[in-house]
């Protein structure tokens, strides 16, 4: 009997260990999934934010090619939004016309630095640009790793954004970061080369297997989670009626 009881034991607690690993195991995994992370204002229901103007997307290192890629991809996630947008190359223009190229560096600055332009220069960029809101997006991140002939594994395209959206008095509305890393099919260093790539000083075997996915499409994924998440503009509030009877 004591035999019997021992082995139930062991039994027991073995289940509660594979309990807890799966419990843990699942948390990570929840953990793992989530990619992005949503803010949004209390008051942000109560505005109606008719026109929100988009500025030029900030970088680190002045990437080119990230900042238009950004800038469409944004554009073309938000344009249902229900609001009338000021796109990139507008505002860019209303601020260069405005102060020159020292103005797009300072909002650059200001979008680097802390993803948001100053609470206390909101309000004259949105009278400059005739908007209710600003929102302005940050590149975090937005590498290739491709593979070598001679590795295997998957190609990755990586993008990480983070955005901000403030009303015409300065006050932070609603923000988002997220990434989204794209992976392409696995490569195969064992698979025979089909040519050769001349690269300066050396020759490199070409391969027939595919690369990292392109930044669009890595976008393009990313984005779709947030159109989901920013803040719609509803209908029209209704007139009232006239108390004066009048018709």
């Amino acid at each position: 009997m004591r035999r019997l009881t021992a082995s139930a034991l062991l039994v027991a607690a073995c289940f509660a260990a594979l309990g807890a690993f799966g419990a843990t195991a699942l948390a990570a995994d929840r953990g793992a999934r989530k990619l992005d992370v949503f803010w949004e204002s209390p008051e942000l229901a109560s505005l109606d934010l008719r026109a929100i103007a988009l500025l030029p997307v900030g970088t680190f290192d002045g990437n080119l090619e990230a900042r238009r890629l950004t800038e469409d991809a944004v554009g073309k996630a938000l344009r249902g939004s229900g609001h009338r947008w000021l796109s990139p190359l507008v505002t860019r223009e209303m601020l260069r016309q405005a102060g020159g190229d020292s103005l797009l560096k300072a909002v650059n600055t200001q979008v680097v630095n802390g993803v948001r332009v100053d609470s206390l220069q909101a309000p004259y960029y949105c009278r400059l640009m005739r908007a209710r809101a600003l929102l302005t997006v940050r590149v975090d991140q937005f590498e290739k790793r491709e593979m070598e002939f001679n590795q295997s594994g998957k190609p990755v395209t990586t993008v990480n954004l983070r955005a901000a959206l403030v009303d015409s008095t300065g006050r932070l509305l609603w923000t988002a970061s997220g990434a989204e890393n794209a992976e392409g099919p696995y490569h195969d260093a064992n698979s025979g080369a089909i040519g050769v790539k001349a690269s300066g000083l050396n020759n490199a075997p070409l391969t027939n297997q595919a690369g990292a996915p392109g930044y669009p499409e890595t976008l393009g994924k990313l984005l779709a989670r947030w159109t989901q998440a920013f803040p719609r503009r509803g209908p029209a509030p209704a007139a009232s009626p006239d108390s004066t009877g009048a018709r």
